[in-house]
């Protein structure tokens, strides 16, 4: 696949999944949001919380490692391919076989920060800026880490990174789906 189709792919799906969320979870209020509908398992809130803190973690070094590349005016032309443990990741993602439970740093606390909903926004907003400032660089050359896996662990490719951020926002949409149909 090609860079700039993976890009359009990807923002697209992006804002889709953002939109699909803000509608399902604005009118909640804060205790509807904080409602447990599966004794186990998050509240809406917590999900959100859960998108916040895994968008933050990659943030910060995505942004500081694009800040110390040189751009490359022909990368959006170039072919895109996954590397091994961003594909595994994307993967385990797209599957829909429920996850017992996700890293530790993703884990979101009993309570999710207030305006979790507007700080989903702040970030996916973010997210859309840096994936259209990002096209000017070779997805497939820069490497970054997983926050999710042990500074030791191979990294994967920038454009794994956005992969996995839309495949994840969009499996969790469908969670709180599901949650907000149990309210």
């Amino acid at each position: 696949m090609i860079q700039r189709e993976l890009y359009e792919q990807l923002r697209k799906e992006a804002i889709a999944s953002r939109e699909r969320i803000l509608d399902i979870v604005r009118p909640l209020n804060p205790a509807k949001l904080n409602e447990h509908p599966e004794p186990n398992g998050w509240s809406v809130g917590q999900v959100l919380e859960h998108l916040c803190r895994a968008d933050e973690l990659y943030a910060l070094p995505m942004a500081e490692l694009l800040r110390q590349t040189r751009p490359d005016a022909a990368a959006a032309t170039r072919e895109w391919k996954s590397s091994f443990i961003g594909g595994m990741i994307a993967g385990s993602l797209i599957n829909p076989k429920p996850i017992k439970r996700g890293p530790r740093a993703f884990r979101p606390g009993p309570t999710p920060r207030n305006g979790v909903v507007e700080a989903f926004h702040t970030g996916e907003m973010r997210f859309a800026q840096a994936l259209d400032d990002a096209l000017q660089y070779d997805w497939r050359a820069i490497r970054i880490g997983s926050p999710a896996l042990p500074s030791w662990a191979p990294k994967m490719n920038l454009g794994d990174g956005f992969r996995i951020h839309v495949v994840h926002v969009t499996r969790h949409g469908r969670q709180i789906e599901r949650l907000v149909n149990k309210l």
